[in-house]
């Protein structure tokens, strides 16, 4: 049948040839077994910002948001049992019910499913001190697209017995099996942090105090420049934000002003993401580089933008060298897809890479088949061909 548009955050739209959303895994895999040739595109909370849920004109919509079962499986452990509908907000809540936490805090975290968290390995500003979700990743149900079901990782916390079978999937954004249910290992609870806002007047000087500022173990480190607060704040400044779980004293030229803060100073770094939705037609370039390269390689960016006068701003999770540059379009959109390559040169050159948490989806798809190395390529082809033999799927290559 024909449905409505579909869309995430990534600008891309798309209105797929069918629309089929379960309300169970039985459902789900009956409806595959019934239908062996299907093209098929998996979405959930469609918060996504690089368009791997968005499906073409031929291809059947998946919409797993409607799986949403979620229970203890070891409420002793801290072990939740849950399926891949559930929104990161519903899975906090859950376990923060029973004095746990789950320390995976997505921007989009009413809207952000955890199957659709998993399959991009998505992070945010606490894994620098808590790591990305396929950290907390047990186990996997997964559904093949001809109907089989696949059972990887296992209930143990601690596994050394052949490959991390369960890893194949993480990160792998729908492309070699549907993700429907997931054993998910929370934390004690968090602690209230102590935050410092550190500002400056250069975006460079600014970056060449992280080094330092991670030798004090911090659990935040995010940063902006100017240009991005001005969705927020509007100063005429760059900033970091720094949270410890002890109050802390940071030692810094007095170039930089530093501030103590209570944590809803986080505001005024994470409204940015959702401001620029009403701004003008974007793309989101979630680079990563190794803490020793970030200055130099976000400076080398910055200038090529500026080169060819594209508006751009710079954001993200500095910790982990993770940063969000925004690139806004008017009627020049073209001028960007002339200039990727380079783009891409800059970061590979800085021992980078082209996302460090949003994923690839068909944003990127280009980029990525371009950075990517031969082997990886081989690889993926192969776990393809035996997972998904029709090609049903879409592909990463």
């Amino acid at each position: 049948m024909v449905t409505s548009e579909i869309a995430d955050y990534s600008g891309l739209h798309g209105t797929p040839s069918d629309y089929f959303s379960p309300t169970s895994v039985a459902q789900l895999k009956d409806f595959l077994e019934n239908n062996p040739s299907k093209a098929i595109r998996i979405g959930g909370g469609l918060s996504g910002v690089s368009g791997g849920a968005v499906p073409l004109s031929h291809e059947c919509f998946l919409d797993v948001s409607k799986l949403t079962a979620i229970e203890w499986y070891d409420e002793d452990a801290g072990i939740i049992q849950c399926e891949a509908g559930v929104t990161m907000h519903d899975l906090l809540q859950f376990a923060q019910s029973k004095d746990w936490d789950f320390p995976v805090i997505p921007g989009s975290l009413n809207q952000a499913t955890i199957g659709g968290m998993v399959a991009c390995n998505g992070g945010g500003p606490r894994s620098l001190k808590y790591g990305k979700i396929g950290n907390y990743v047990l186990a996997l149900d997964i559904i093949t697209p001809t109907g089989e079901t696949i059972q990887v990782g296992g209930k143990a916390t601690k596994i050394s017995q052949g490959i991390s079978d369960k890893s194949i999937w993480i990160g792998s954004e729908g492309t070699l099996g549907i993700i429907t249910s997931l054993l998910i290992r929370c934390t004690p609870q968090v602690p209230p942090l102590h935050f410092k806002r550190i500002a400056c007047q250069s975006l460079t000087e600014l970056m060449h105090v992280i080094p330092s500022l991670l030798r004090l173990d911090p659990s935040i480190l995010e940063l902006a420049s100017k240009d991005a607060l001005k969705f927020t704040s509007n100063v005429n400044e760059h900033v970091i934000w720094v949270g410890f779980t002890n109050p802390t004293e940071i030692l810094l030229p007095a170039s930089f002003n530093i501030t103590d803060e209570t944590p809803d100073i986080l505001e005024e770094r994470f409204n940015i993401g959702h401001k620029l939705q009403e701004y003008k037609p974007f793309i989101d370039l979630d680079v990563s580089f190794p803490i020793k390269h970030s200055a130099a390689a976000v400076n080398a960016l910055s200038y090529l933008l500026n080169e060819h006068q594209l508006e751009h701003i710079v954001f993200g999770h500095a910790g982990d060298g993770n940063y969000h540059i925004h690139v806004f379009f008017d009627d020049n959109r073209m001028v960007w897809e002339n200039i990727q390559q380079e783009f891409d040169k800059i970061i590979t050159s800085h021992e980078g890479f082209i996302s460090g948490e949003h994923g690839i989806g068909r944003i990127h798809s280009e980029r990525y088949k371009r950075t990517v190395s031969d082997w990886n390529k081989n690889i993926y082809t192969a776990l393809k061909s035996c997972l998904d033999p029709n090609n049903q799927l879409p592909s990463l290559i």
